[in-house]
């Protein structure tokens, strides 16, 4: 048997059901959708982050989107950002299935834990 080729579509419906089977695919949150761009490696911090995909995401008012209004927000992202949608668009299609990669979602309190005063700091 021959395996489907991936679609952008069917990612988002497989993303937008990720840890949840009990969703029906049609909207994603922005959750999902960070986290479906952290295992592309799309959204890594240093060319896009967690906090301009929330600001892109929030332009809509809305906690879920639809495919239509996701592609729009990809859009608005990519043409903010200066990225090439197409290409885009083609790593998100391939990047497997939802959990295939692992994907570590950074704990900005993380950072707190290993904190040191400067006062404590040896140069």
């Amino acid at each position: 048997m021959d395996e489907e080729a991936a679609t952008l579509e069917g990612q988002f419906s497989e993303f937008s059901r990720f840890l949840d089977n009990k969703r029906n695919g049609t909207t994603i949150t922005l959750w999902r959708s960070d986290y479906w761009m952290r295992q592309a490696k799309v959204l890594e911090d240093r060319k896009l982050t967690m906090t301009e995909t929330g600001l892109a995401w929030f332009k809509n008012s809305k906690t879920e989107l639809t495919f239509d209004e996701w592609h729009e927000y990809l859009t608005d992202l990519c043409i903010t950002k200066g990225f090439d949608q197409e290409a885009i668009e083609t790593i998100l299609t391939n990047c497997g299935l939802p959990g295939v990669t692992p994907v570590i979602v950074p704990q900005y309190r993380d950072f707190f834990d290993t904190f040191k005063p400067r006062s404590k700091m040896m140069f």
